[in-house]
This record gives C-alpha cells, structure tokens and sequence, in this order.
C-alpha cells in the first residue's frame, strides 16, 4: 500500500475526477445517441457487452450526480489505497459484480449507472481490513464504515426502479476481491 501523503490524495482525487468527467461526456452523448442499450440485459446474448459498459452509462441527470458524488469520495480512498493495482482490482469488480447483474437482474429493466462499481469498492474497503489484517487497512474499513456504512441498505429491493441487483453484485465482487488479493499478498 502506498503512503497516505497529500500528493498521493490529490493524485487519485484528479484520477477519478478524469474518470468522473467521462462519465458526464457519455451522459451527453446519450442525448443524442441511445447509449442505455449497451447497458446489461439480464440473461440475454445482447446484454453481455454491458458486463463491461453500463458502469460508464447513466439514466439521467441525476443518475450520474448521485453516483458521481460517491465515486469522487470511495473512488479516491480506493485508489490513494490500492494505486499500483487499482486497475486490475476495478477490472475485477467490474465483471464479477456486472456478470451477477447478468445473472440475477431483473429482465424487465436495462441496467445502467457506476453504482455496481461504486458498490464494489464499498464492499472492497470495508472487508479489505478484515482480510489484510494490516493496520492501515483497517483503519480505512472502519472510517469507510463509519462514513458509508449506512449505503449497504442499498443492496436490498428497496425502490423499484433502482437496480438493486447491480449494488448487491457489486458489494460481493469487491468482498471476494479484497479476498482475493489478500490471499496474493499472504
């Protein structure tokens, strides 16, 4: 893990921010193209190129705010924590939590939106204390927890037009991610 200094903050913060304004460049595409069609649909031979991009698609306006917001804070924690492998890490929570949205989702709805990543990384940093096992890792899952614990509830059907299926396959991939790279590590 790299040393928490102030350059190695604002690095990642200027790193996912980049990533952030991406994100809005494709929003607007969406307006004039319909980009929610490579989202994930459940379940079908079309839906599985969405596995890699419906984390870079939004529903709207305040779709993306929301998830922007918390990509910008969880997503600059993660990489100031996890810099020299933080690609091949995202990779991972990417297609592990994107192919269980495949799996399980609902077939009626496309789904779109960073929140599965975003989840992912949630689900990382509050395990990857527990299976690191090095103080500094843990005290960033118990800040994280402190912080976002709350966001869990996000996992559970709770509002009908959110895809709860990509939080709940998001907050497994980044637990068996973490899982995963302690056991590199050890």
């Amino acid at each position: 893990m790299p040393s928490l200094n102030i350059r190695n903050i604002w690095q990642s913060f200027k790193t996912v921010l980049f990533i952030v304004l991406i994100l809005w460049a494709i929003l607007f595409i969406g307006f004039i193209y319909p980009v929610e069609n490579f989202g994930i649909k459940p379940r079908t031979l079309a839906g599985l190129p969405g596995i890699l991009l419906a984390p870079f698609i939004h529903a709207g306006i305040n779709h993306l705010v929301t998830n922007s917001i918390s990509l910008l804070i969880l997503g600059s924690i993660f990489l100031t924590m996890e810099r020299k492998l933080s690609l091949q890490l995202i990779l991972q929570i990417i297609i592990i939590g994107g192919f269980g949205t495949w799996l399980i989702g609902r077939p009626e709805f496309t789904h779109v939106g960073a929140s599965g990543v975003i989840y992912g990384i949630l689900g990382y940093l509050l395990t990857m204390g527990f299976f690191i096992r090095n103080l500094k890792a843990i005290l960033v899952s118990v800040l994280v927890f402190m912080v976002y614990g709350g966001a869990v509830w996000g996992i559970f059907p709770t509002m009908g037009f959110v895809s709860w299926e990509s939080h709940l396959c998001g907050f497994i991939a980044g637990i068996i991610t973490a899982e995963r790279y302690a056991r590199k590590r050890a």
